[in-house]
């Protein structure tokens, strides 16, 4: 049964410019929200990967070497968050190197049940160099969204320091019941 995120927390996820996803860990992690940015990066519309895993980004050249990490972590092994380069796809076949940063979203029963994932293209020298603004931008989400968080009961750990040390996106979203 998936859990309903509050309407404001949706929207801010939805509106942001950075490249959200977010799955539902009941399943096998198929996407159940992804914002504009994500389609921008991806080229596909949110009608053709809602319900999906994201395994269809990845291709003919994407290595096991590259996407053992991410299925662990989508089978709960390892931290609550982390980084995770991969050879992905666009809609139009165009190879991008996306680091992927992942954290999984808990609930007040300590349940894993979403996956949060921000993606950042790091094909280019130059945005490969952008890297410390991308995580300026996502420690400036995570401020919004943590006061956006309490409002609902939710509380996030230790994103800020995680993001500053570059180890990782977010940790850990803790989803509490209304």
């Amino acid at each position: 049964m998936t859990l309903e995120l509050p309407e404001r927390l949706s929207k801010y996820l939805r509106k942001s410019h950075i490249a959200l996803a977010l799955s539902d860990t009941s399943q096998d992690a198929p996407l159940v929200l992804v914002n504009k940015a994500f389609c921008d990066l991806t080229g596909y519309t949110e009608d053709e990967v809602l319900n999906r895993n994201c395994r269809f980004l990845q291709g003919e050249n994407t290595t096991e070497e590259m996407r053992a990490p991410l299925h662990d972590f989508v089978h709960g092994k390892g931290p609550d968050a982390g980084r995770f380069p991969i050879l992905n796809y666009r809609k139009d076949g165009t190879p991008f190197h996306n680091y992927v940063y992942m954290s999984r979203l808990r609930d007040s029963d300590d349940e894993v049940k979403f996956i949060l994932a921000s993606q950042f293209d790091m094909t280019s020298a130059l945005q490969r160099s952008t890297i410390s603004a991308n995580d300026e931008k996502l420690r400036h989400a995570l401020s919004d969204l943590e006061q956006i968080s309490r409002e609902y009961g939710l509380a996030m750990m230790g994103s800020a320091k995680l993001l500053a040390d570059s180890v990782a996106m977010m940790a850990q979203l803790s989803l509490t019941e209304k």
